[in-house]
């Protein structure tokens, strides 16, 4: 059980501007206070994600626009298994979430099905015909750049990961995963990042590799600000 804190508490300062308020906030939105355990499981996941990029990179030349792939899976992966928790977990609030996964999903659908009867207008064939050709492509797109493997791994972790944002769902409530550190660290350190950018237009360093350093920092940074910050929060007595 979560011990409650008192309104004093919630506005004292845990470290530099941010409140002991604001810091459990966070630490809930990201699943709750971690064990050493799941710690080690994420930074091996993220780290090898990593590793099969870089792979990627040198094997199959994979550009800077494939990088962003796995987040793209693991969300994916996010938005599909959560009708499917459904079915096993009995909670009318996880039920609404993945109400909202199903109308995201559904929203998808449709913009590649207007994708695909807009191409197959211009190249007069049918639908179907089209989107073989188009799923041909993508795949291709993804497999012939090695990128299959980092996209499999992300996907693979999000799911390892569920029974734990189960868990914290039933301590923490809605919503299951929000905007939290994660998608924070990718917009904070790309900015930090942004002193590379003469070294880059130079030619001295090719951006994929930039956009790779940046986007591993940015999930271990997640990660380390996690453990900071539910490590602080425990020296004051407080389990999130």
């Amino acid at each position: 059980m979560s011990r409650k804190i008192n309104a004093r508490a919630d506005g004292a300062i845990l470290v530099n501007k941010l409140t002991v308020k604001d810091a459990t906030h966070l630490v809930k939105t990201e699943g709750g206070s971690l064990s050493t355990g799941q710690i080690a499981f994420r930074a091996i996941t993220i780290l090898a994600i990593a590793a099969f990029t870089a792979r990627a990179i040198v094997i199959g030349q994979a550009t800077a626009w494939h990088l962003f792939l796995p987040m793209v899976g693991e969300y994916l992966a996010l938005l599909l298994a959560l009708p499917v928790l459904t079915v096993f977990v009995r909670d009318p609030e996880l039920r609404r979430e993945a109400s909202r996964s199903l109308r995201w999903t559904a929203g998808l659908l449709v913009l590649a099905s207007l994708w695909i009867a807009s191409r197959a207008y211009d190249a007069e064939i049918s639908w179907t015909a089209q989107a073989k050709v188009e799923l041909s492509r993508f795949l291709d797109w993804i497999t012939s750049h090695q990128m299959h493997w980092p996209i499999l791994g992300a996907m693979a972790a999000m799911i390892a990961g569920l029974p734990g944002r189960v868990a914290a769902f039933h301590r923490h409530g809605p919503p299951f995963m929000a905007v939290g550190l994660g998608c924070a660290m990718r917009i904070v350190v790309p900015l930090f990042g942004c002193f590379l950018l003469p070294v880059v237009a130079s030619g001295k360093f090719p951006v994929v590799w930039v956009i790779w350093t940046i986007l591993l920092l940015s999930e271990l940074g997640a990660l380390a600000m996690h453990w900071d910050l539910q490590r602080r929060l425990a020296k004051r007595g407080i389990e999130v």
